[in-house]
């Protein structure tokens, strides 16, 4: 029996205006190499000054994913040969890093950490025909590395574990998503073969397990290409004899691994303790400020949410998909109905969101816009459908750079008719119950489809100008 151990290196860039070594601006210009200076160009006699801003943020996600926090920490000269270390080195940590332990819950399942630290990104690669060009704009900016142990087991476990991961960064503030590269992953794999030989005397089998050389995938962008890499390379490993110790690459065009180098071990990069920086020491009070002014994470929120009894867990996690919906929601339940707010938000507003591949932060919907729009279902001034239609429109005028137009101005361009009256509408439906005598009988005799059958009969009949909660109320009134 095979099964297959991963573990993934995380790259997270930080959220800080400038570099983690010198005073250059983070970002990427149109220009190449022009948010450079002496230091991230790697002159010699340049002195690295340690950016604290970059410190804060990865405590913050050292609290957050339960790491235990090194109150003295240093960093260490990472010596490699390639084209975007203009150092030659790289400024990273290996002896004493800014926490270690930690573990991310995948509903019951606990995937164990190594721990968490700093280090300096490298240049940007630019590959044309047989040479390179290199842009040194991202030499510099402060990454945070996230490295867990091998205890994920599948290549869908690893998207999982990615995308709660990015969840609770979200929630932190500290990267910001929207950039390209902001998140980049290095996968370890290898395969596990389990056997064992019958023993009497404990009364089953002895289960042992071999596990294969370990191949590392380099440079992976995007949660999806993720998995698409360790389902290519598990297909790969199952269909050679042996499988080196290698480092290889993953081509998004052609969905395959490919060769870069021979594995390195830990000692082929030569680590020594960075000379020009000191051992960092944090002051007490300097962590007890990041941990009084953590935010409040997605589990806990979900314990929370899941108190309220009547918005379904669906929802719940819907609306725990960006910190900005979360928010909302709470701001809605300040004035209205738990439920009606997370409808609203999580049925509604994210499905059209999703078509723009959109997140709520990036409209300019308010909350009060969003109320009016609960106020006027409740009043029945407009039915589920129309309120979908009036956020369409909402998110419409938001791609579109226009100012977002409130319920009611949408519902004058639409020409929109108020619902029918009472009076009216209950008048409809015993035509439509005149009308299908044979759907009434079937749903004396038990058949609940026909209730929905009369129920889109009387909708068709409205011209949808009905709120179906009241058309089902009237036909249950006179049915039963």
């Amino acid at each position: 029996m095979e099964g297959v151990k991963i573990g993934l290196e995380v790259h997270i860039q930080l959220n800080t205006e400038s570099k983690i070594f010198c005073s250059c601006p983070v970002g990427n210009p149109d220009e190449p190499n022009t948010n450079v200076c002496d230091t991230c160009l790697g002159f010699p006699g340049t002195k690295p000054q340690l950016n604290e801003k970059a410190i804060e943020l990865a405590i913050k996600i050292a609290i957050a994913l339960g790491s235990n926090i090194n109150r003295r920490f240093l960093f260490s000269r990472k010596t490699y040969f390639y084209p975007d270390l203009a150092k030659n080195f790289q400024i990273t940590q290996q002896e004493i890093k800014v926490a270690t332990g930690g573990s991310v819950d995948l509903k019951g399942k606990n995937i164990r950490l190594r721990g968490v630290h700093l280090e300096e990104d490298p240049a940007r690669i630019v590959r044309k025909d047989d040479y390179c060009l290199l842009d040194y704009n991202r030499s510099g900016t402060p990454l945070v590395e996230i490295v867990t142990e091998p205890d994920i087991s599948s290549p869908l476990e690893a998207r999982i574990f990615l995308q709660k991961l990015q969840q609770i960064l979200e929630y932190l503030y500290v990267t910001d998503f929207e950039k390209e590269g902001c998140m980049r992953m290095d996968a370890n794999i290898s395969i596990v073969k389990y056997g064992g030989a019958y023993d009497k005397t404990k009364g089953g089998f002895i289960r042992e397990k071999t596990t294969g050389n370990r191949v590392e995938i380099k440079n992976i962008s995007g949660i999806k290409e993720v998995e698409k890499s360790l389902n290519y390379e598990i297909l790969r490993q199952k269909n050679i004899q042996a499988v080196k110790r290698e480092t290889r690459l993953w081509n998004e065009k052609t969905k395959t691994t490919v060769s870069a180098r021979a594995k390195e071990e830990e000692e082929d990069y030569g680590y020594i303790f960075e000379p020009d920086l000191p051992v960092i020491e944090l002051a007490e009070g300097f962590i007890k400020k990041i941990s009084d002014h953590m935010p409040e994470l997605p589990d806990t929120k979900k314990k929370r949410y899941m108190k309220l009894g009547n918005v379904s867990e669906e929802l719940i996690d819907t609306i725990l998909t960006e910190p900005e919906m979360a928010n909302y929601f709470e701001y809605l339940c300040e004035t209205h109905n738990e439920k009606a707010s997370a409808v609203i938000l999580a049925k509604y507003l994210r499905k059209t969101l999703n078509y723009h591949n959109l997140k709520l932060r990036d409209t300019g919907i308010e909350v009060r816009q969003l109320r009016r729009i609960i106020d006027l279902l409740q009043e029945h001034h407009i039915n589920d459908d129309v309120a979908e239609l009036i956020l369409r429109e909402m998110v419409y005028d938001s791609v579109n750079e226009k100012k977002v137009r409130d319920p009611e101005h949408i519902l004058r361009d639409m020409k929109y008719e108020k619902p029918i009256e009472n009076e009216r509408l209950e008048r409809l439906v015993k035509d439509v119950i005149r009308d299908n005598a044979k759907a009434v009988r079937d749903y004396e005799d038990g058949k609940d489809e026909s209730f929905n059958y009369l129920l889109g009969q009387v909708m068709k009949k409205t011209g949808r100008q009905a709120h179906a909660d009241r058309i089902r109320e009237i036909l249950k009134g006179i049915l039963d």
